[in-house]
Parts: structure tokens; sequence; C-alpha cells
């Protein structure tokens, strides 16, 4: 009779186990912004930036560079928003030796100057540094002698 009770009471706390997981924001999300377009942000909203210095797994952002532009690192990304998939992300380790998201093989960072959610001051910055457009952004292979690589293109 216990086990029963027991069973009952874990069946009804399902669905609100459930509801929680679902109600879960993801890790990474697609906003808009006129004058912007669609971009990437984290769960709490902070704009995603990449930098046309950068190469694919290679961050050149360091020093001073680092004061204005911190890296974005959320360890892995297990939810992200429909029109992303998980596996778009990944992780590169840094010079400094710290870790950084990668989305489609670009280092993330964010703009120090972004104070509040949805803020995009750092889009153009130098004309170097631009909101992560998921849409610019495609995998492609390259190809070596052997084995293939998957690396992100931009258009």
């Amino acid at each position: 009779m216990k086990r029963i009770k027991l069973l009952i009471g874990i069946l009804s706390s399902l669905p609100l186990v459930m509801q929680t997981a679902f109600a879960t924001p993801p890790d990474v999300t697609v906003m808009y912004k006129e004058g912007v377009g669609s971009y990437l942000a984290d769960s709490n909203g902070r704009t995603l930036y990449w930098s046309n210095k950068d190469m694919p797994r290679n961050s050149k952002c360091t020093g001073a560079c680092l004061d204005q532009w911190q890296p974005f690192y959320n360890g892995v990304i297990l939810s992200a928003d429909p029109e992303m998939a998980s596996s778009d992300f990944g992780t590169i380790i840094r010079t400094d030796g710290k870790k950084q998201t990668t989305f489609r093989g670009y280092p993330l960072y964010f703009y120090s100057l972004d104070q509040m959610r949805g803020d995009t001051k750092g889009h153009k910055a130098n004309g170097a540094w631009f909101a992560m457009m998921p849409g610019k952004f495609h995998l492609v292979e390259k190809y070596y002698t052997g084995y293939s690589v998957t690396v992100g293109s931009v258009d």
C-alpha cells in the first residue's frame, strides 16, 4: 500500500516537473532589432558579438581588447532557439587558457557598454565588431587529405 501511495505521489508531481523543464528559456536565443536584424543573445537578453578579425576557432581579442569585449562562455549549450541547433555551438581554449563559446566556429563576446537587455551598442563598432546574426553564418566542410573539418563561413 505504501508503494502505491509513493508511486501516485511521484506520478502526480510529474506534470509540475515537466512544466518547469519546458518553461526554462534557451541558453542562447534570437532577438530582433530594427537596424540590426536578427541576432544572438544569451538567456538574459545580452547581445552576443563576433569580430571580423577572428578566425574560426581562434580569438584575436587579447590584452586591452578584453576590457571592452568580454568572452562569452556558457559551458555546454543545452538549449538553443529553434532557429539553431545545440551542435552549432562549441568551445575553444583561448591563448590565456580560458574557455570561450563559439557559434559555428566563431568566438562570441559581450560588449562592456551594453548595459540593458537588447542593447546593441557594439554593433559595427570600429568596423570590426558585429552582433552575431545566425542567418549570415553557415557551416561548410573543409576537406583535407583523409578527413574533413566543419568550419563556419560568413555571407
